[in-house]
């Protein structure tokens, strides 16, 4: 099956940058998934997780604009999370929409046996890679994000 489309243009996924991310991305979620799943969270979870333990108090929309999804997502990542007893919500006491999302002792405890798990699928994902190529990588990424969010933000 040929890669080309209608004007001729070809672009195969082991040239595409974006094609190379998005699958590597699904091959580090489905590994972190698995070992998040002993604690019953989802990676749409961990990924809250992460921001609420750098800084708490985030609405949801904040939260979703951190962790780049949509706010239904988000919302029920949170539903969820709050059955879980890992987070609480506190109405915003100027706009009575908004509700600021804290954890609980609950949640703030779950790092400390789940950050383990991230630098896991880091070493496995890295294995055979020097320091150097690590470091290498992490600035042509960064980049390569900053680029994308020039982007996004020329259109705001």
């Amino acid at each position: 099956m040929s890669n080309r489309n209608s004007n001729g243009a070809e672009l195969p996924p082991a040239d595409s940058v974006g094609f190379l991310i998005r699958d590597t991305m699904m091959h580090l979620h489905k590994v972190l998934r698995a070992r998040l799943s002993e604690h019953d969270i989802s990676t749409a979870q961990w990924f809250l997780l992460r921001v609420l333990w750098e800084e708490e108090g985030l609405s949801q929309r904040e939260l979703s604009d951190r962790v780049s999804t949509t706010e239904p997502t988000t919302q029920s990542a949170l539903l969820r999370m709050e059955k879980q007893g890992i987070i609480r919500r506190e109405r915003n006491k100027s706009d009575r929409r908004a509700n600021h999302i804290y954890l609980t002792k609950k949640g703030r405890d779950l790092e400390p046996e789940m950050i383990p798990y991230a630098m896991n699928v880091n070493e496995l994902a890295s294995h055979g890679l020097s320091k150097t190529e690590i470091k290498t990588f992490k600035d042509i990424i960064g980049r390569m994000r900053n680029n994308l969010l020039d982007e996004i933000h020329k259109g705001n």
